[in-house]
């Protein structure tokens, strides 16, 4: 009951600190009781003392998830829910612990698990959109000398993902990916070169028909994503697709409506998560009112 009372600017700033804190002690505690599980079992063979420091681990790592659980519902109570109806509009739909299905994209790594969160579903300016965090990882399994099997798992994207609905067929299937050596390679075969040179550098453009590409991607838009790609924070991926939707996922390293290290002010984070929202919006007013992004009608 007491986490749907009505906060003063003020106290809801000394909660997020507190839950701040409490969270980040108790994963330090974690780690630490990690550290002892290792010591126990695998220097001193003290299986006794392995499983104490295995239980204490288990009871930090549960107080700093409902810690940080906490934290996330406060947010999204208090600042994140009214953050999305000033950016999208009051048809909103917000899972904090959600994460949508990520499209067909052209990466310079590989990668077999997704994990996401912050899941937004809305309907902006009269078109469908779906926005959300998404980590995209790679698992391998490799087993020793011994026979023992061993999980790794390395995160080649962390950052958000955008696909947004244009409501008709586009005039081609292209994809934008930040330049790297080895996709270049990949893509030898479909890659395309843009008459604009700074966008060459900057990314890869693939299509399986070079006109779609050059059709979609005018002088005007080269110019436009550039300066959104400045403004990012990370590496840009788009990918154009002919049933009339649009993936933009970027890079940042981190995840949307983020706390972090900030001093919690409350207007502060509204400002930084419209910022972060208004990217994405601000790509989706410029783009749909871009006559070469849609299939031409012909008449018969």
């Amino acid at each position: 009951m007491e986490e749907n009372q009505a906060l003063t600017n003020e106290q809801l700033e000394s909660r997020l600190k507190s839950l701040r804190v409490k969270a980040a002690i108790t994963m330090i505690l974690t780690y630490a009781a990690v550290v002892g599980i290792i010591i126990m079992w695998f220097f001193m063979g003290n299986l006794v003392l392995g499983l104490v420091f295995l239980v204490i681990a288990m009871v930090f790592a549960y107080f700093s998830s409902k810690s940080s659980s906490t934290l996330k519902k406060l947010l999204s109570d208090n600042i994140i829910s009214s953050v999305l109806k000033e950016a999208l509009g009051n048809s909103v739909e917000y899972n904090p612990w959600g994460k949508l299905n990520p499209g067909s994209m052209a990466f310079p790594f590989d990668y077999n698990k997704v994990e996401g969160s912050d899941h937004i579903k809305a309907v902006y300016n009269g078109l469908n959109i779906e926005l959300g965090d998404i980590e995209l990882i790679y698992e391998a399994e490799t087993v020793d000398a011994d026979g023992n099997t061993e999980k790794n798992s390395i995160t080649n994207f962390k950052g958000q993902w955008l696909i947004c609905d244009f409501g008709k067929e586009l005039s081609g299937e292209v994809c934008l990916s930040a330049s790297d050596k080895k996709l270049r390679r990949q893509h030898k075969n479909d890659s395309v070169e843009m008459e604009n040179e700074n966008f060459n550098n900057r990314f890869l453009v693939t299509a399986n028909d070079a006109q779609e590409a050059y059709y979609i991607l005018t002088p005007h838009m080269m110019e436009y994503i550039l300066s959104m790609a400045d403004k990012s924070g990370g590496d840009v991926y788009m990918s154009f697709q002919r049933d009339g939707k649009l993936h933009v996922a970027v890079k940042t390293g981190r995840d949307f409506f983020e706390l972090g290290k900030s001093n919690a002010n409350v207007e502060g984070l509204r400002r930084k998560f419209l910022g972060e929202l208004r990217w994405f919006t601000d790509m989706i007013d410029t783009l749909r009112v871009e006559d070469a992004l849609y299939k031409k009608e012909t008449n018969v």
